[in-house]
């Protein structure tokens, strides 16, 4: 088990370097905000927990940006944050080693994405019509 951790450490501390290597000269903007510290990863709760904090800030992020667009380039916004950030899911994924084989996990990420907005709407819907649909005669 030590010697497991003491890999996992070494291989963690060459991701970052070669990440800020290959990063170097990208002008990448300085972040923003504080964020927490990633942990308790080899936790699936904490896990869960820490990439839904990295969802929920980036849509914010998002919605920041389409609500500065014009109204006539709001769609292009959008599209073009979705296959930037695609980009950006690929770029980190490509830094692990190949046999972490996350292209699949990936995959269905973007997949239930998709479906999200779709789903978040029937919920709404479903929630809005048992509220609604008991209590008030609708026929004329």
């Amino acid at each position: 088990m030590c010697g497991e951790i003491d890999e996992q450490v070494i291989v963690g501390q060459d991701m970052r370097a070669r990440l800020h290597g290959l990063t170097a000269g990208m002008d990448l903007p300085e972040p923003t905000g504080g964020g927490e510290n990633p942990v308790n990863l080899a936790e699936a709760t904490a896990r869960g927990t820490y990439m839904d904090r990295i969802f929920r800030a980036g849509l914010a992020r998002s919605l920041q940006d389409i609500e500065r667009a014009e109204d006539d380039e709001t769609v292009d916004a959008l599209a073009a944050q979705a296959i930037a950030l695609a980009r950006l899911a690929g770029f980190l994924a490509g830094q692990l080693p190949p046999e972490a084989d996350l292209f699949r996990a990936l995959i269905e990420a973007i997949s239930a994405g998709h479906a999200e907005p779709q789903e978040r709407v029937d919920a709404i819907r479903r929630a809005h019509d048992h509220h609604h649909g008991h209590s008030h005669d609708h026929h004329h």
